[in-house]
């Protein structure tokens, strides 16, 4: 039997997977990734991401690859009863607190072929296809697991960890001692995707339509792309609703025909809403799919994976490099699974609101809608559990924090491209050094961290970043912070109203990270 080792090995090779493989490899950790399949999933599937993780994709994708393969939401997003009365609009065309537009829609196929390319060139990491994971152990210090190539010869790798990255029906969670926490909720919709071949606008580009008739979604697919997503009404047989011609037949209306538009694919999809209760037990860990599942209705599946990947990849780094002990890794379930747990809930909130067919309820949502009686919808998550700031001068824990165009050593774009990413410390005006002692400073240096000040004059000090657009002054005006201590993943580990908290905030740094550092390497 061949035999490899590795420092992380990943089962899957979905974007989840892509992600976290391509930020180990950044930091020189050496992963294998194998996927059972021996060629790419060629057809769409998730469609849309919001603003952070068009950030996240900021860390190994270029701002021109991303912008080329997704597709900005000019117009709101409309809801509308079954007379196409309007019930609410959400507006999707503002930018987001992390730079980019609040929502953007993509073709699955053509993001993860650019994060293939930024995986692939990351030396440390090797991609096999084909390869099926059929065997795992675990032992104190490393984890055995074995996969199958096409022609049935086996490996063996020798793996520092195993990340689960293999979606609902995962090898590795099947592996872990684990339970499962599900919401009960069930709907089949057929997801039709079009290529159209003629010229049209689309107003509003994307539209849901709330008809107890046919609970109907209509959205972007992406550059040259559409989709719809049709209902399953009750006593409908997945297996009479999957056919080519049912889903012309239901595109009629929309006047999408086989002589104006390729039906790329259509599928029944069964909607679910449920995650795992630990993502992570000893050495194996589940991202994406694999640790949970959420509805479409807030298009947050994809992106609760990728914020999976994003919280584990800054984590493992410091577990491989003997900074910190394994027991941070039990923050990652800590924070990740409550933000997801609340998605999850909004997502049904949200579903079931959409999903009505039957007509006097309709009518009484629709009335609801009208007269302003509707419940608010819920608020966006953020982490409220983990490696957060505990003192009270540490306004903010857990919010995303904010990204902009700079100037930065006579090289302007967004923050992250031209400064950098890992811990930061930013002050606006004030060079958040000068409240700390030199053992502060040295400590957030050893994590990787850098200090920056933002100023709203060019400036050539190498600390000093300019604000190019005056958005960093805006932000720092409407919160109140004077000072902010940044995470790798971009929440606020604290914002400080004043710089002469931040030696506070720090020492609660210091703190928590003392939880989980090793002492030989936290000075």
């Amino acid at each position: 039997m061949n035999q490899e080792r590795v420092d992380v090995a990943i089962v899957g090779y979905g974007p989840v997977a892509k992600l976290l493989a391509t930020l180990l490899g950044q930091k020189g950790w050496k992963v294998g990734v194998y996927e059972r399949f021996p060629k790419a999933y060629v057809l769409p599937r998730a469609v849309t991401f919001d603003d952070e993780i068009a950030r996240i994709l900021q860390s190994i994708l270029p701002v021109s690859e991303i912008e080329k393969v997704t597709v900005p939401v000019p117009d709101d997003y409309l809801w509308v009863n079954a007379k196409r009365e309007t019930l609410l609009a959400l507006d999707f065309s503002q930018f987001g607190v992390s730079g980019w537009p609040g929502r953007l829609f993509f073709n699955q196929p053509q993001l993860e072929e650019v994060m293939d390319v930024a995986c692939r060139q990351q030396p440390t990491v090797k991609v096999h296809l084909g390869c099926e994971a059929v065997g795992l152990k675990e032992f104190d210090d490393h984890v055995e697991l074995i996969v199958k190539d096409e022609n049935d010869e086996e490996t063996e790798i020798f793996a520092k960890y195993v990340i689960g990255c293999d979606g609902a029906n995962s090898f590795v969670r099947q592996n872990m001692e684990h339970t499962i926490t599900d919401l009960g909720f069930v709907a089949d919709w057929l997801v039709v995707d079009i290529i159209p071949q003629e010229e049209r606008e689309w107003n509003p580009m994307n539209l849901q339509v709330c008809d107890p008739a046919r609970p109907t979604t209509v959205v972007s697919g992406g550059p040259g792309r559409r989709r719809w997503e049709f209902m399953a009404l009750p006593g409908e047989t997945k297996e009479a609703l999957n056919k080519e011609e049912v889903a012309w037949k239901l595109l009629e209306p929309w006047d999408i025909t086989p002589s104006n538009s390729i039906l790329e694919r259509h599928a029944v999809y069964t909607f679910k809403g449920l995650w795992v209760d630990e993502w992570q037990k000893g050495r194996l860990m589940v991202a994406g799919d694999a640790a949970h599942l959420t509805p479409p209705f807030m298009g947050q599946g994809l992106c609760s994976g990728l914020r999976d990947s994003m919280n584990l990849a800054w984590k493992l780094d410091l577990v491989l490099n003997g900074k910190a002990e394994e027991k941070i890794l039990e923050t990652y379930t800590e924070e990740r699974k409550p933000h997801n747990q609340t998605l999850v809930e909004a997502a049904l909130y949200l579903g079931k609101m959409i999903c009505i067919t039957d007509p006097e309820a309709a009518a009484k949502r629709d009335e609801d809608f009208f007269s302003g009686s509707v419940p608010p919808f819920p608020d966006f998550p953020h982490l409220t559990e983990g490696v957060f700031c505990e003192n009270e001068k540490g306004l903010s824990t857990g919010k995303l924090s904010f990204q902009s165009q700079v100037m930065y050593q006579g090289e302007t774009g967004l923050f992250d491209d031209v400064v950098g990413r890992g811990w930061m410390v930013i002050g606006f005006e004030e060079d958040p050094k000068k409240s700390l002692s030199q053992e502060q400073i040295d400590f957030v240096k050893n994590l990787g961290g850098q200090f920056m000040t933002v100023s709203s004059t060019p400036s050539l000090e190498a600390d000093h970043v300019f604000d190019v657009e005056g958005k960093y002054q805006q932000y720092f005006k409407e919160t109140g912070f004077e000072v902010v201590v940044v995470r790798p993943d971009f929440y606020l580990y604290g914002g400080c109203a004043s710089i002469a908290d931040l030696s506070v905030v720090v020492d609660d740094l210091v703190k928590q990270l003392g939880t989980y550092l090793n002492t030989a390497t936290a000075g």
